[in-house]
């Protein structure tokens, strides 16, 4: 009897922790930054900026998405890189991009995040009103503030390979 040949994984694909599993849901725009503000996160001007453009898509219908955390470094990287870098070494390493939306949902969901603790949102940029390209940045600020930041994300913007990053994993 002939052996089945084992499926390949991608080259570089990599299995990542669950770091929480997480409900999109689409919806309106202005009842999400209207849950946000109930819930006492604190919403950036560009982040809210980001959130009215019409390049933040709410997900189409609900479903659940799992999320994994991870440091640049484990994606392979021992010097500063640039988002395009991050983007192309995620792909590579089986990291999903999320949906705008989910870093808005991620915040009303990490209540218990720890202050000082900080990452960013691997996602396609969001154009700002300057042109610019622009990513979710999720903080808890040295009080305790829970923050929504959007955070420039040029070709001149280094990242660092200790800075930590949430994306989607296949579930």
């Amino acid at each position: 009897m002939p052996r089945k040949k084992p499926i390949p994984t991608p080259a570089g694909s990599r299995h990542f922790p669950a770091y929480c599993e997480l409900q999109v849901s689409g919806g309106s725009k202005r009842a999400l930054l209207q849950a946000l503000d109930r819930d006492g996160c604190y919403v950036g001007n560009c982040a809210r900026e980001m959130i009215a453009r019409a390049s933040f898509a709410a997900a189409e219908g609900p479903r659940t998405i799992k999320l994994a955390r991870a440091q640049l470094r484990t994606l392979g990287f021992t010097e500063w890189v640039a988002w395009s870098d991050v983007l192309k070494a995620a792909a590579k390493a089986g990291a999903q991009k999320l949906p705008a939306e989910a870093a808005a949902r991620l915040r009303l969901e990490l209540a218990d995040q720890q202050p000082g603790d900080h990452f960013w949102i691997l996602m396609d940029p969001i154009a700002g009103v300057d042109g610019e390209p622009y990513v979710f940045y999720l903080a808890s600020h040295d009080d305790g503030e829970r923050r929504l930041l959007g955070r420039y994300v040029s070709s001149i913007r280094r990242f660092f390979p200790h800075r930590e990053i949430v994306f989607g994993v296949p579930g």
